[in-house]
This record gives structure tokens, sequence and C-alpha cells, in this order.
């Protein structure tokens, strides 16, 4: 949910370019999609043009927790940025990031004119450059304080048997295949709660959500990392074989040969995978990707707001083939992540 689009409250756009120094504005507001959850919206001033994020209402960013949350991450990226992380950083000053105005929240950052890649635009060096990025985060050790402690969130059964109700009384697209998948459903939240505590032995502060749509690429092909409200203490294991999922093509056709190159990319740039975190990494992903399908049954079967519904329900769709293909993929693609990297223990078996 959003309250007054940016572009129709000239108030808050002016203020934002006094507490800032961003200049006059110039023409019109102008809207940037891709974003899944924020509005984006390009401003041009008198002295250049900003990317301005304005950010959901859920949650509120006025509120104590979530501000504080917000001005973390952003803290996170200029701290990753002084160890030569190639990130877009919100402008602001003492880890004050977040801008609330009458209890909106934006973040601005310079406007850049580099580009995401589409699924069929990613190649092998592009897998090895995000590779050496993540390996050079793992590496890196910062410390944010503010950041707080690791969180990790598994759906409990009642609350999936809810949504799946819902999706049904609602007649979302594809309820009659979430139904006939809740037992698996049910069986990757149990998978998903187990792996957490193998997963939070090791930690280490990273980006958390470097998928292909949160890496621009500029004209000399070099990255930029952007969107870092996902920053936090994650196992770095679990992250590469997230990323290398995304990488490889996960939400559409996968290719299996980039999937390869992106760890083995990973491990030459100086990374470690931990044999005893690679199969509590693939649960912990696919609960995650379960628990994005259920927010987006949420917003699918949410009528109230015409933007928030088409998003959700388009989402449902992409997640939930995401799950199935990962799943049917997943021994194989286990044994190869292991592959070199045995486990020190005995763990169980899921798969």
């Amino acid at each position: 949910m959003h309250r007054l689009p940016l572009a129709q409250n000239p108030a808050h756009t002016q203020d934002l370019c006094v507490r800032l120094a961003l200049g006059r504005p110039v023409g019109e507001l102008t809207r940037v999609y891709g974003g899944l959850h924020h509005r984006m919206w390009r401003l041009t001033t008198d002295r250049g043009s900003y990317a301005v994020k304005q950010l959901a209402e859920d949650p509120d960013p006025a509120d104590a927790n979530t501000a504080r949350h917000y001005n973390s991450t952003e803290a996170t990226a200029h701290k990753f940025a002084a160890c030569g992380v190639p990130a877009v950083l919100a402008l602001g000053d003492q880890d004050n990031y977040l801008q609330l105005i009458a209890g909106a929240g934006y973040l601005v950052y310079p406007w850049t004119d580099a580009a995401a890649l589409d699924t069929h635009q990613i190649g092998a060096s592009h897998v090895r450059e995000v590779a050496r990025i993540l390996a050079n985060m793992h590496r890196a050790d910062i410390a944010v304080p503010q950041l707080g402690e690791a969180k990790f969130e598994y759906q409990s059964q009642e609350k999936i048997l809810a949504l799946v109700e819902r999706a049904l009384a609602c007649n979302l697209l594809h309820a009659g295949l979430l139904s006939e998948q809740l037992p698996a459903f049910l069986r990757m939240a149990d998978a998903h709660r187990e792996a957490i505590p193998i997963l939070e032995e090791k930690l280490v502060i990273s980006h958390g959500d470097v998928d292909h749509k949160n890496v621009l690429w500029d004209t000399a092909g070099d990255p930029l990392l952007i969107d870092w409200e996902s920053a936090r203490r994650l196992n770095a294991t679990y992250e590469i074989v997230l990323e290398a999922l995304d990488w490889s093509g996960i939400t559409a056709t996968f290719h299996h040969d980039l999937f390869r190159t992106m760890l083995a990319a990973y491990v030459e740039a100086g990374g470690v995978i931990d044999g005893d975190s690679i199969e509590a990494s693939f649960h912990c992903i696919l609960g995650d990707w379960l628990n994005w399908l259920l927010f987006n049954v949420g917003r699918g079967t949410d009528r109230a707001d015409a933007e928030e519904h088409a998003t959700g329900a388009g989402q449902v769709d992409l997640a939930l083939a995401a799950i199935l293909r990962l799943e049917r993929l997943l021994p194989g693609l286990l044994a190869m992540a292991t592959q070199g990297h045995p486990r020190s223990r005995r763990r169980y078996m899921h798969v």
C-alpha cells in the first residue's frame, strides 16, 4: 500500500529538495517501473537527476524499528562501498538516510543510466563478476552494530492453510494448483524450520538480495548494486547458492552451466562454501520462495488496491513456477553444489 503518489504531492518533492540540497525541480517527476514493493520516481532538478524511492506503507516507515532498519541497511551499503563494493548509495548524513515527511518515507539516490539485465542476457562473465563481489563482501567482515540480529522467517502450517483457502475463496489464478501442492508446501515449511539453526551457526553481513534485478550494468559493463534493504546477517553459503540459482535462471529457463560457473568463481575469488550448510541452504531458499509466494497470495487477493492486486497475482505465478522448478531440480543441484565440499557431520536429509 502507498500514500498519495509523490508526483501528486509537490510539497513532499520540494521538502526533499531542500533537505538534501538537490536543487530546484525541473519538469514533472517520472514514474520508474520495475520494483515489486515500493514506487520509484525520477526527479530532475537544475543540479542533476535523482532516483526517489517512495516506500510502501507496510511496514510503516514512521515506525521506529522500521526507520532504524532502513537507516542501518543504507549504512551497510556505505560500509561496503568503502571496501570497494560497487554500490549505489542513498543521500544523507551520519547514517540518517530515511526521509520522513508527514508519515511518508523516502530514500533518495543519485540517478544512474545503468540497467539490469533480462534473464536471457545473462552470461558467464556476469555471473563471475557477481560471484566475485559476493566473495569480497563475505570476506570483508564489516561491523554494523545498528543492523540488529539475524532474522529468519518461516511459515506456520496454520498460515499456509489459511492463505491457500483465501486463494480458493477469491478464485486467484492458480488457486487449484496451490491447493494441490499444499502437502508439499507443508513439507517445505518443516524443512525450512529445521534448516534455520544450521545456517545460524555461521553468519556474515551481506546484501541479502543480489539477484539479477538488483544489479545494474553501466555502458562499460561494470556492475552497481542497488536495493540494500535486505542487508542483514546471513549464512554466506546460503547467499551464494541463492544467487547462483537466480543468475542461472531459476525463475525462467535454468542453465546448469551458469550455476556451476558461479559457484566455482565464488571459490576462486576467496569465498568459502561450507559443506555443512549446503543442504540447509537449499531448504531455506525453498522456504524463502514459499514466504514470497504466500505474501503475494495476500496481495493478489486484495481487491482494494488494483496495482497491489496485479503485482501480487503476477508474483504468485512466478514464485509458484520457481518453487516447482527448484523442487524438481533439487537432487541434481545438491549433488553439484556439494562436489568438493563434503559435510563434516551428518545432517538431516529431506531430498
